[in-house]
């Protein structure tokens, strides 16, 4: 497994998002975990970075329903950020849809890697996070 692993959630919920965080910081070689409750605001924080390597996520779990911008929106605008970015980091759609159209639209995106459901207890964290 890869050292010091970098981790992004974006999810509107913040339950989510504190379970989701508490479930991966129990896997050893978790350097940080990051939490943002937007689409846009994940952009944003992405963009800011660009330019610091280290900072970049490897990780990045993704809700798809989110109000404002959904994950396909998020997903969207960010393949067209740096390839330094989205060729680093894996993505992997984490939702509580269980509608096969979400699953179907999300391979459509070269940069997700699996579509997974809600609650990120049911996988295999590190195994995903050994992924390559």
């Amino acid at each position: 497994m890869a050292k010091n692993i970098n981790i992004l959630l974006i999810d509107d919920s913040d339950v989510d998002n504190f379970i989701n965080k508490a479930i991966i910081s129990k896997e050893d070689n978790i350097s940080q975990i990051t939490t943002m409750t937007s689409g846009r605001e994940a952009l944003n924080h992405l963009s800011s970075i660009i330019d610091n390597t280290e900072a970049y996520p490897d990780v990045i779990f993704l809700d798809i329903k989110m109000p404002g911008m959904s994950g396909f929106e998020f997903l969207n605008e960010y393949v067209t950020l740096s390839d330094s970015l989205t060729d680093h980091c894996k993505i992997y759609i984490l939702s509580s849809s269980l509608d096969n159209l979400d699953s179907e639209k999300g391979k459509e995106y070269s940069v997700v890697k699996k579509h997974l459901t809600k609650p990120l207890a049911h996988h295999a964290i590190g195994d995903l996070l050994s992924e390559d």
